[in-house]
């Protein structure tokens, strides 16, 4: 079954100090590495701007860099119909912008959502039940 990887999910998994590194890596590790994730084109930006907000060192940049760059990942374009179903999505289960991309990119590929984020679990399960969610 293909999935989309909420960039939060990879972030935990490369940085040991993160509430739910462990968890993150057994997320990751549950996916076989021939399998890409499906992630929005955006996806690369917000893992090394959320590493580079923090601080961390220039190799782990690079590093993210490349392995958002890699055939684990493959990116999809934001355009009209995607934009239009996450806007639909954001209304609907009462998001963030980001998040209704990663959620409407899910419903788009008839994928599941694996994220560790809570609060846009319960929301998404109230507003489209029948999404897949790993967490």
């Amino acid at each position: 079954m293909a999935a989309v990887l909420d960039a939060s999910v990879l972030v935990a998994s490369l940085v040991r100090s993160e509430t739910h590194h462990e968890r993150a890596r057994l997320l990751l590790a549950g996916y076989p590495v021939d399998l890409p994730f499906e992630v929005p084109l955006l996806f690369r930006v917000e893992v090394i701007a959320a590493l580079a907000r923090r601080g961390h060192a220039p190799h782990l940049l690079a590093a993210s860099r490349a392995l958002c760059s890699s055939p684990r990942f493959r990116a999809h374009p934001i355009e009209v119909r995607l934009t239009e179903l996450a806007t639909a999505v954001a209304e609907r289960a009462r998001i963030r912008a980001y998040d209704a991309v990663y959620v409407a990119l899910a419903l788009h590929c008839e994928a599941d959502l694996v994220t560790l984020d809570d609060e846009l679990c319960t929301r998404v399960r109230t507003a489209y039940p029948t999404l897949p969610l790993v967490t």
